[in-house]
């Protein structure tokens, strides 16, 4: 179960297949199963990372306010720990609104955005 530091916190990732990075962000409470449709095909052509933010799945849950910022913050860190520099950034849900946070402060960290029922 690979999990990385970030902000303080152990965050849960999976990594899937090569090529130009892909990184998805979940909604609220959605954990990397959300994704297991997705990743087969996206990871035939791309490295796909998913991740349970915090406060679901296997990432740490710490007992405080959770904020788009925040979640954000954790999905810059997770990037830079895992060494990419920029990514297409995909998400979903509540993790639109994160992907959006994410390519207003750090626009040159995102190549393409999507985003989902958010």
């Amino acid at each position: 179960m690979p999990k990385v530091k970030v902000n303080g916190i152990d965050i849960y990732y999976e990594e899937h297949g090569s090529g130009e990075p892909v990184v998805m962000i979940g909604g609220l409470g959605a954990d990397t199963t959300l994704w297991s449709k997705q990743v087969p095909a996206f990871s035939e052509r791309f490295r796909v990372v998913v991740f349970d933010n915090r406060g679901s799945g296997q990432s740490d849950k710490p007992d405080e306010p959770y904020s788009i910022p925040m979640f954000a913050a954790d999905t810059v860190g997770l990037m830079q720990a895992l060494g990419i520099e920029r990514a297409h950034v995909v998400g979903a849900s509540l993790g639109g609104l994160v992907a959006q946070e994410l390519v207003l402060t750090h626009p040159e960290m995102v190549d393409r955005l999507l985003l989902v029922c958010t």
